[in-house]
C-alpha cells in the first residue's frame, strides 16, 4: 500500500463522517477508490501458469485519475511526451493563486472558479507578452496544471504554468526570446490577473 492509501484507510472514514455532508461527492469517491485500490474490492485478474497450472490472483487497481499508484506510469509517459514536444528555448514556471478569503467560495463552486482561474491567468500572460518591453511576440507557449492543496495539506487552489521563454510573432514571423532570467513583471501580472 502507498502512503496516501494508508492515510485514507486510517483517517478517511472518520473524516468523511465528520465532513462528508460538506465535501463534494467526487472527493468522497476519490477517497473510497484509493482505499479500495489493489484490494479485493476492485476485483481480481486471474492468471494461470501454462506449465505448472498454478493460478495467480492479482488485485485490480481503481483507475482513479487522482490515485498515485494508478497514475504513476501515465504521469511518467505524459512527462516524456512533453519533454519531446518542448520548444528548444529556456522555460519558466509561473504560479497564479487566489486570496485565502475567497477559497471557501471557490471550493463550493469548483467548476466555474477553476475555469475562471485558468482563463484569467492565461489571458493575463497573452495580454502582456506582446509588449515590446517584455517579449514582443503575440503567441506565447504555455500549459497549466491546477493544484488544489498546499504543502501543509490545506485547501489552496493555484495553477502552475510552464511557459516558454519567449513568444512567436505573427507580424514578423519570428521568435522573440525573453531574457533568460526574467519573463514578466510580477506586480503587473498580479494586477491584471486580479482584475
Amino acid at each position: 500500500m502507498g502512503a496516501i492509501q494508508d492515510i485514507f484507510l486510517e483517517y478517511g472514514p472518520d473524516y468523511a463522517e465528520q465532513f462528508g455532508d460538506r465535501m463534494p461527492g467526487n472527493h468522497l469517491k476519490v477517497i473510497n477508490d484509493i482505499i479500495c485500490c489493489r484490494t479485493s474490492a476492485c476485483g481480481f485478474t486471474v492468471y494461470e501458469c501454462g506449465e505448472c497450472l498454478t493460478t495467480h490472483y492479482l488485485p485490480r487497481s481503481c483507475g482513479n485519475r487522482h490515485c498515485p499508484s494508478c497514475q504513476h506510469q501515465k504521469g511518467s509517459d505524459w512527462m516524456k511526451i512533453q519533454i519531446e514536444r518542448q520548444i528548444p528555448t529556456h522555460h519558466f514556471m509561473v504560479t497564479f493563486t487566489v486570496p485565502e478569503a475567497i477559497r471557501p467560495f471557490i471550493r463550493s463552486h469548483q467548476h466555474v472558479a477553476y475555469n475562471a482561474m485558468f482563463k484569467a491567468s492565461s489571458e493575463t500572460m497573452k495580454k502582456m507578452v506582446p509588449d515590446d518591453k517584455f517579449i514582443g511576440g503575440d503567441t506565447p507557449g504555455h500549459f497549466g496544471v491546477l493544484h488544489t492543496w498546499g504543502r501543509t495539506l490545506n485547501y489552496h487552489p493555484h495553477i502552475h504554468f510552464v511557459v516558454t521563454g519567449g513568444a512567436w510573432s505573427k507580424e514578423d514571423q519570428a521568435w522573440h526570446p525573453s531574457r533568460p532570467d526574467f519573463y514578466l513583471p510580477v506586480m503587473a501580472v498580479s494586477k491584471i490577473y486580479r482584475a
